[in-house]
């Protein structure tokens, strides 16, 4: 009975909101959509900030920043060609037959067809809706943002849903005019840095680099910045100064920091590890930079098979496995590359950057039957850690695909 009494309240506030502007005359209402507009633009802020703040998950900011904005490119679409309400008339007529026909109505809809203990739907499927619809809605945005560029809450969203789609180049390049209309902004020089980071395969390069300076020349502090700075130190071969920015940055967290708990293991791992064959040092750039491209290209081969070995005789050394297979990558042999990705998967079975690195190797080997299996399996951990990974769902969808495709 507290329910129904609770629900008859409800109706009844209802009624009362529907029949109330009916008793009186009023000025043309502002259009819904305006209103609308307003709500979805602080949403943004809001998302961003407890991004910012660690209180939500990156993945989860990702998701509700693409639907909020794909609502937001909504509303400008109805603003646009919408026209003024008219001026609200009295009709105390009507609103007596609201306030009684509304909860009557209710009742009888709900009597037949409710029923409150019914679960929500899973939020694995939204997810799965809102990754289908993230092509259209980055298309719909950047066309509107070139036509208005003069937004960078609305690049900085591009940048994000660009991301989301692995099109890295295109993010940095969103990132970047975001950060040219907010020249204090750190968090956006960081994150372009990191999208071009992720454009060459996770290496920091020279423009990453500028970027993260960039970020630490207005704010000393921020965290993204300093991460990738110790991990170009680390692919320059300065284990040292590697481990020094990331000990800095560990002790200047907080302790709910999101990544807090990856840059500790990061840290063990690297601290732990064997230094003598980690990668190049100083000296091996200087002495490279010297010789012939035959020579060089030899001296590249000579330390990956180096950092191989070392591998097999101590194969729990996760970061090596992942810089064995980055290296492989570089020197373009993606056989050698998928199994030092494997390697690295059993011992990290919980990292879904690690499992989605290894489902992205073996679907670019094409629809072999074992390697067709073994995806499936990499998917399946996948999406049993984090059900709505965008990535693994396009993934999966793009070998399922092609395994459609009959042979010719």
């Amino acid at each position: 009975m507290t329910l129904w009494a609770v629900f008859a309240a409800m109706a009844l506030g209802a009624s009362a909101a529907l029949a109330a502007p009916l008793l009186v005359r009023r000025a043309p209402p502002r259009p819904r959509a305006a209103h609308d507009l307003e709500i979805y633009r602080d949403q943004l802020l809001e998302v961003a900030r407890a991004r910012d703040g660690g209180l939500i998950p990156e993945s989860e900011a990702e998701a509700a920043e693409a639907e909020i904005g794909r609502r937001l490119l909504a509303a400008e679409d109805a603003l646009r060609g919408g026209e003024a309400a008219p001026p609200a008339a009295r009709r105390p007529g009507l609103a007596l037959v609201l306030g009684l026909a509304v909860p009557a109505l209710a009742a009888a809809v709900y009597g037949s067809l409710g029923a409150p203990g019914l679960p929500a739907g899973p939020a694995a499927e939204r997810a799965a809706a809102t990754a289908d619809d993230l092509p259209a809605l980055a298309a719909r945005l950047a066309a509107r943002l070139e036509a208005g560029p003069g937004d960078p809450r609305g690049w900085r969203l591009l940048g994000r849903v660009l991301s989301g789609l692995e099109r890295f180049d295109e993010s940095a390049r969103a990132y970047g005019r975001a950060a040219a209309l907010l020249p204090g902004d750190a968090g956006l020089r960081a994150l372009r840095g990191e999208a071009l980071a992720a454009a060459d395969g996770g290496r920091v390069t020279e423009a990453a680099r500028r970027a993260f300076a960039d970020a630490l020349a207005r704010d000393a502090g921020e965290p993204r910045a300093r991460f990738y700075l110790g991990l170009a130190a680390l692919q320059a071969g300065d284990r040292q100064a590697a481990l020094a920015r990331w000990r800095a940055l560990a002790a200047d967290s907080g302790p709910d920091s999101p990544w807090l708990p990856a840059l500790r293991r990061r840290i063990d791992a690297l601290a732990g590890a064997a230094p003598p064959q980690a990668g190049p040092d100083a000296s091996d750039v200087a002495a490279a930079a010297l010789l012939s491209a035959e020579d060089r290209a030899a001296m590249i081969r000579s330390m990956v098979e180096g950092l191989a070995r070392r591998l097999e005789e101590d194969p729990d050394d996760a970061e090596g496995w992942a810089r064995l297979a980055r290296s492989y990558r570089v020197l373009g042999e993606a056989d050698e590359a998928r199994g030092a990705l494997a390697r690295l998967a059993r011992l990290r079975p919980g990292d879904t950057d690690v499992l989605l690195a290894y489902a992205r190797s073996l679907a670019e080997g094409g629809p072999d039957g074992a390697r067709a299996a073994e995806l499936e399996a990499v998917i399946g951990r996948i999406l049993a850690l984090d059900p709505g990974n965008r990535a693994a769902l396009r993934i999966a969808g793009e070998a399922a695909g092609r395994q459609a495709v009959p042979a010719e």
